[in-house]
């Protein structure tokens, strides 16, 4: 069987975006990352092309490029303008600290989309929380200033916890006018966050964040997404930083051959009906 499909790829035409986690490394140090106690970085840059290739040709539309902190990855650039001029639609998902007018404008050129890391509008539960150091809320504010300025399109992605399940988010959300809203169940994954499980949420407390916040209408009409733990697991496509693809069954990671795309579809490793459900795919164009 895996001999006749090595030569050619199989197709899909489920999966349509896939996170890229190019390094581990961050400077912040959020208590419930789910990535918290991986490391490393992508290297081997020479074979980025024929990942991204590799791709584009099971029919990949859009690539989330994510850490860590991305923007600590000295390759970032480059892989960016690799993923534009390929027809790529790109995204970096960022907690905001080092972005500035600068960068965001030299951005602008390649990046179609920024996601930014926001939990609370309130800066002690921010800084509590492991994010920033207390100015992390007026530094976003600035930042997706910014980011209108220079034509890109904004994303929020919000983790509830223990700390803010209660917390009414529609004002800030309104006042930085994002096209896309992303709300995350708190996630415990073993052996990356277990000093965390203070902050875990039952179903019925992530649905008390969800019905405060959820008649909120964004920038471009649409709502906000709202994703459980049983919504997340094996409902994304993800590459690791060692570019190999990683796994998330069980509440625990795992990693198989990025070459394992040669015999496998993406609905082999990830769940479509999750992946439609969370409005995986959209109007990022």
């Amino acid at each position: 069987m895996y001999s006749g499909m090595n030569s050619q790829l199989m197709t899909n035409t489920t999966i349509k975006s896939v996170n890229w986690h190019v390094t581990m490394n961050c400077n912040y140090k959020c208590r419930f990352c789910f990535y918290k106690n991986m490391s490393g970085e992508f290297k081997d840059i020479e074979k980025a092309r024929q990942k991204l290739e590799t791709l584009k040709e099971k029919g990949i539309e859009k690539i989330n490029f994510a850490g860590g902190e991305p923007l600590l990855y000295k390759n970032l650039d480059y892989l960016l303008k690799m993923a534009k001029d390929m027809g790529f639609t790109v995204s970096i998902v960022t907690n905001a600290a080092l972005l500035n007018e600068n960068n965001l404008r030299e951005m602008s050129e390649y990046v179609d989309w920024v996601g930014i890391s926001v939990d609370s509008a309130d800066e002690s539960i921010e800084k509590e929380l492991g994010r920033g150091n207390g100015n992390h809320v007026e530094h976003v504010r600035k930042v997706c200033e910014l980011v209108r300025k220079y034509g890109m399109k904004l994303k929020i992605n919000t983790t509830v916890t223990k700390m803010n399940y209660s917390e009414d988010m529609k004002p800030f959300i309104s006042s930085v006018c994002p096209e896309r809203w992303k709300v995350f169940q708190i996630i415990h994954m073993k052996g990356q966050n277990d000093d965390a499980l203070d902050l875990t949420l039952t179903r019925e407390e992530f649905d008390i964040f969800r019905n405060i916040n959820d008649e909120i209408v964004l920038k471009n009409g649409t709502s906000p997404v709202f994703e459980s733990v049983e919504d997340m697991l094996e409902s994304y496509f993800i590459i690791g930083p060692d570019g190999d693809i990683l796994l998330s069954k069980g509440n625990q990671r795992s990693t198989i051959p990025f070459e394992s795309l040669h015999y496998m579809e993406f609905t082999d490793l990830v769940d479509a009906d999750k992946y439609n459900g969370r409005r995986a795919v959209y109007d990022w164009n």
